[in-house]
């Protein structure tokens, strides 16, 4: 969203021009006195001077004039100092907290996700409900980095080579997810947008173990936290 987001918004202005140039020579009025609105191209100081934007369209198509428009976006980063670690590498960051409630069952060893509460800064939400599926899903693969993904390498030989042995959670296995959209707009991001892709999954794994650890008070440290793992931990726990 970030990134790419920022270099469709650039494209989108330079065809806008293209457009707005054409329009200027229909109505007969100055480039920068037009506004494209509304799918109408208007005059700012006479409004009632207007043309659809689709008749625009037709006319630059007619003379062979291409709407089309590009655009490319690298954010100001300056690298980390060696010496003082400070620096600025990325153009803007993500901050996210999830909060997960899991039940453990002790003889065992098995973990269920029975909710997760995810909330996340997203800058502004430019489609609020296709961002909060963006977090649904992240905290489904989150799942399963935090519980079944593992793959098993013996003597150079990966074991878990197809979905029957590497496993990944489905519908039936994701638990309640409420997402919560935190918007405190990116000056740098596309309409205060920022991106949502990776920041949906990777607070997930955490919250699970963490809420592992306050169940049964055992900290699983690696993984996916397996029912074996977690039978071993209470079993020197218990032994302790």
């Amino acid at each position: 969203t970030y990134i790419s987001g920022n270099a469709v918004r650039l494209a989108a202005r330079q065809a806008k021009q293209v457009v707005l140039e054409e329009a200027a020579k229909m109505l007969d009025v100055p480039v920068d006195k037009l506004c494209a609105k509304e799918r109408k191209v208007f005059s700012v100081e006479e409004p009632r001077k207007s043309l659809p934007l689709t008749e625009v369209i037709a006319s630059c198509r007619r003379k062979g004039i291409l709407t089309i428009g590009s655009g490319w976006f690298n954010p100001d980063t300056t690298p980390l100092d060696k010496e003082t670690g400070q620096g600025r590498p990325y153009g803007t960051y993500a901050f996210a907290t999830h909060v997960a409630e899991v039940e453990v069952d002790t003889e065992t060893g098995v973990v269920q996700v029975l909710k997760i509460v995810a909330a996340h800064d997203v800058g502004k939400a430019i489609n609020p409900r296709n961002a909060e599926g963006q977090i649904e899903g992240g905290v489904g693969i989150g799942l399963g980095y935090a519980l079944m993904e593992q793959v098993v390498v013996d003597q150079g030989e990966v074991q878990s080579s197809s979905f029957a042995t590497y496993l990944i959670p489905t519908s039936l296995d994701l638990p309640e997810v409420t997402p919560i959209l935190v918007e405190d707009p990116e000056p740098t991001g596309p309409f205060g947008a920022k991106g949502l892709g990776e920041p949906a999954l990777i607070p997930t794994a955490a919250a699970i173990a963490n809420a592992v650890y306050n169940a049964v008070g055992v900290r699983i440290t690696e993984l996916p936290i397996t029912p074996e793992k977690v039978l071993r931990e209470l079993k020197k726990k218990n032994n302790s």
